[in-house]
């Protein structure tokens, strides 16, 4: 496997009646795939069902921030 260093993230429009040939391809190369579905469902599965914070108290983080000297 190559080091994270070494590799290239690359977004591809493929045709889903080919998609399975190029899954193939990749298989056979070694290669790392997701698909935009399976990156989003990662990410909606890593955040945290219920948040401390209140409407305000992003309003106030979001403020501090921008108005911040």
């Amino acid at each position: 496997m190559y080091a994270s260093t070494m590799t290239q993230g690359v977004y591809l429009n493929v045709p889903r009646t080919d998609w399975k040939l190029l899954q193939e391809l990749i298989n056979r190369f070694g290669w790392q795939s997701e698909t935009r579905e399976d990156m989003l469902d990662e990410f909606l599965q890593t955040r945290p069902s219920v948040t401390d914070l209140t409407e305000e108290d992003i309003m106030n983080e979001v403020r501090a921030v921008r108005y911040a000297k």
